[in-house]
């Protein structure tokens, strides 16, 4: 009986979400003889190569011109932040949510806040983003008032900025080298403010931080007041 064997390779490539690119290498051989044909596909482990995204490349080149808009007060953020959260378990971006959820959860348990007559809750974060599903809310809160969304907009915008450089491969140099100048309307200025001041994307998971610090109180007074 006489056989034929043909071997065919193709090379899948997929974009993690921090912009990396897995080649997988599937190789398909097809034995044919008078009475059957037979396929046996192969792949082999996925192998990861550093491939900065068109975008980026671009960036870098200076081909773009870029403005960064932050919103202010009123923008629905709860179920994008938790989103967010899911989508970055082992990334920089969650490095920042925890830095920044410990944080509030820092001010908001002090005994100065829970003096307020202002103070509504302590912000736990973490608590909530592990413990809920995703567009669930806290019971009982309205998270929508400023006691909470002075910080947590501000909050949920820096840390979007932060994946967005992760998934693209645009770093914050150029980003800055690029803008024309940073939008913020109103409390949206505090993002714009630590976009521009920052240098780089550590520095700006730092500046980021201390002043969601200052968001949180600012709210509180403000909550007070009004």
């Amino acid at each position: 009986m006489n056989e034929a064997t043909q071997a065919t390779t193709t090379t899948i490539t997929t974009t993690t979400a921090a912009g990396q690119q897995l080649e997988t290498v599937v190789t398909t051989t097809t034995t044919s003889s008078e009475d059957t044909t037979t396929e046996t596909t192969e792949a082999t482990e996925p192998t990861t190569t550093e491939k900065a995204s068109v975008l980026a490349t671009a960036m870098d080149a200076g081909k773009f011109t870029v403005i960064p808009e932050f919103g202010g007060q009123g923008i629905s953020y709860w179920t994008e932040l938790q989103r967010l959260y899911a989508a970055s378990e082992t990334s920089k971006t969650r490095a920042f949510l925890d830095s920044a959820a410990q944080a509030l959860l820092e001010e908001t348990s002090s005994d100065e806040a829970k003096a307020s007559v202002a103070f509504e809750a302590v912000i736990d974060v973490n608590q909530w983003l592990q413990s809920l599903e995703i567009g669930d809310a806290p019971a009982g809160l309205k998270l929508d008032r400023v006691f909470f969304s002075a910080p947590m907009l501000m909050l949920t915008q820096c840390a979007n900025y932060l994946d967005f450089l992760e998934t693209t491969g645009v770093s914050h140099e150029s980003m800055v080298k690029n803008a024309s100048t940073a939008v913020g309307h109103s409390q949206g200025i505090a993002s714009a403010v630590v976009f521009s001041a920052a240098k780089t994307a550590d520095e700006f998971h730092e500046l980021a931080v201390s002043l969601l610090r200052y968001m949180f109180w600012q709210g509180l007074r403000t909550q007070e007041t009004y």
